[in-house]
């Protein structure tokens, strides 16, 4: 039965009502389906990725069928352990690389790897729960504190505590909170409590910015997988809690491929390597001191960045 409609009768003017409210209907879900989330056949080792290497090959992608693609050619490959910082201009495609990462749009041609398997011939569910993300608006719940950092109840209290004091939050959860007006049917529990009780209203709205960040940050913490994306993760963030972050992934993180798409690019300069976009291809890949020694898309980038923060200190 659709909700919001009559039931389908089997007589002729009851399905002629229901026709219109039907074709309404499938416009809004004639999307296409998108890939098992489990592949009985072709299930990875349970202990994959184990060195969390990434390779694009000869990549390509579109957002819908008869557009141009967002992504051309694409070829490059990250190796276990190492930081990339990707930097480019708006619409280079620093995002379509996340996008095409964890499948949430199917490639228009070539291929992604993780540790040597093909990700298009494994499940959803087995791929993306090998990666961690942490984007620039990230996802809160209504529940408790426990409850957003692990969801499906696989840690224990003392498991969560350990992410919660390596992200340094302990703070925030320890203590009651009433940070925004509330209606008085609300009182309670939606603002209030502490330690993992501390309540979480929709999309973290009795949290700030920072510490919305900073609460993803420790459900990474907690699921030490081997891939992390921090996709423009510190682009709406006081650097304060900035700080913090970066701190947080040098001393935690050392033993995960890193991807950071940045949109402040001191945040990438200790990198191993940086990967430049531009107009959805491969620009520049190469160490930040030898892009920064030549005439390179990522200089002018730098440049560009000093002189805008140079002008505002000028105006302020």
């Amino acid at each position: 039965m659709l909700t919001g409609t009559k039931k389908v009768s089997n007589a002729g003017h009851n399905l002629k009502q229901e026709l219109p409210l039907l074709s309404k209907y499938f416009v809004y879900t004639g999307l296409p389906r998108e890939a098992p989330t489990t592949i009985e056949e072709s299930q990875p080792l349970q202990s994959w990725p184990t060195d969390g290497t990434v390779e694009f090959r000869n990549y390509s992608m579109r957002y819908r069928e008869n557009l141009d693609t967002v992504l051309n050619d694409i070829s490059f490959s990250v190796g276990c352990k190492e930081k990339v910082g990707i930097v480019g201009r708006t619409a280079a495609g620093k995002s379509s690389l996340t996008y095409a990462l964890l499948r949430l749009i199917e490639p228009a041609g070539g291929s992604i790897f993780i540790d040597g398997v093909d990700i298009s011939t494994i499940g959803l569910q087995e791929l993306r729960s090998k990666i961690s993300i942490i984007p620039q608006d990230p996802a809160l719940f209504a529940g408790t504190i426990r409850e957003n950092l692990d969801p499906l109840n696989k840690f224990t209290d003392d498991e969560i505590w350990v992410a919660i004091r390596k992200g340094h939050i302990e703070d925030l959860v320890d203590k009651p909170t009433q940070t925004c007006d509330i209606d008085d049917d609300k009182s309670g529990p939606w603002v209030e409590g502490t330690g993992l009780d501390k309540w979480v209203e929709d999309d973290g709205k009795n949290f700030s910015v920072g510490q919305r960040q900073l609460v993803s940050l420790c459900r990474a913490l907690l699921w030490e997988r081997k891939i992390l994306v921090l996709d423009e993760a510190t682009a709406n963030i006081d650097t304060k809690t900035d700080q913090i972050m970066q701190r947080v992934i040098r001393e935690e993180f050392k033993g995960c491929t890193i991807l950071t798409i940045a949109h402040r690019l001191r945040t990438v300069m200790d990198s191993d390597r940086i990967l430049v976009m531009d107009q959805g291809r491969v620009a520049e890949f190469d160490t930040p001191v030898n892009l920064l020694a030549q005439n390179s898309l990522f200089k002018n980038l730098v440049e560009s960045m000093e002189f805008n923060e140079k002008v505002q200190a000028i105006s302020s």
